[in-house]
């Protein structure tokens, strides 16, 4: 029963609208809230040269679904497609082996507002395929300290009903494109109670533990009427089990911003499906007294 009602309110809090033009929402995050030392100077590591002749393979192969290609209008030809999508394209070589690996960045068709990550990897024939597409941008990279590798954080924005971030960390190990990613709730069109996050963070490598089960909310504040109209009361998210592991990033009065990485209670919630989040981490408020004394690990 439990499990029906995670998936019934899941789907009211996400569904989307099909065949109508769809908004998006808080499209731009600072980095450096919600990537610790990321840079953004992303000219420093793309190219943009001698890219059409692998573009334009992709484009004969039928694999590209944006405006101007073969699939969406099957008289174009690739002059056309290039003239349009050129400024689009990026190489990068994520991890260093002197192999580039393709990115499409920015809006597909020219009648929907989102934008879009693509990354294309060659595979062991040469061959380009793509191992990652997901709407937003990236909003950060890092360099991996024992390897050089370039690591890419993703932001997956929300669009239509929804209010779902996702930070996604990609990485290539082994010719894949692997990723995890961190999760917060938040909408910039006067729908939510804000704010979401705090303007500056401190990471550091101090691990908490919760001394009592702990409501986390997505706003330093208890509200408990019209939090967003039409979805929830509240501005509760879930609750957090005695134990669960997290880092404090921010504190102001009574409120601690929050990443949660494990412990939480599998109870229904109007915002989230907790059972997707067992291994998954969350940014949120907490009270520092419904936290409990705080203590290293």
């Amino acid at each position: 029963m439990h499990n029906f009602r995670f998936l019934f309110a899941s789907t009211l809090f996400f569904i989307s609208s099909i065949g109508l033009a769809e908004e998006i929402f808080l499209t731009d995050v600072p980095s450096r809230v919600f990537v610790n030392g990321g840079q953004t100077d992303f000219d420093a590591i793309y190219d943009q040269e001698n890219l059409a002749e692998d573009v334009e393979q992709l484009f004969n192969r039928g694999v590209l679904f944006h405006d101007y290609t073969l699939e969406i209008h099957p008289t174009s030809n690739f002059q056309t497609y290039w003239s349009v999508f050129q400024k689009r394209w990026f190489a990068v070589d994520l991890n260093q082996d002197g192999i580039k690996e393709l990115l499409m960045i920015g809006k597909v068709t020219a009648m929907e507002e989102k934008e879009y990550l693509e990354v294309w990897v060659k595979d062991a024939a040469g061959t380009y395929q793509k191992q990652f597409g997901e709407i937003g941008k990236p909003l950060a990279y890092k360099f991996q300290p024992n390897t050089g590798e370039i690591v890419l954080f993703h932001h997956r924005y929300p669009c239509c009903y929804s209010a779902s971030h996702n930070v996604i960390e990609l990485r290539l190990l082994r010719g894949k494109i692997k990723q995890r990613d961190r999760y917060f709730l938040g909408r910039d069109d006067g729908q939510m109670v804000g704010p979401f996050f705090p303007d500056t963070v401190d990471y550091t490598n101090q691990v908490h533990h919760l001394k009592q089960r702990t409501p986390v909310y997505w706003s330093p504040a208890v509200v408990e009427k019209n939090a967003f109209p039409n979805y929830t009361e509240t501005n509760l998210i879930i609750h957090y089990n005695v134990g669960a592991v997290y880092h404090e990033l921010y504190r102001e009065n009574n409120w601690a911003f929050v990443l949660l990485h494990s412990g939480i209670v599998e109870e229904p919630s109007m915002v989230i499906n907790a059972l997707n989040f067992i291994n998954r981490p969350v940014y949120g408020w907490i009270m520092v007294e419904d936290a409990g004394l705080m203590r290293k690990i």
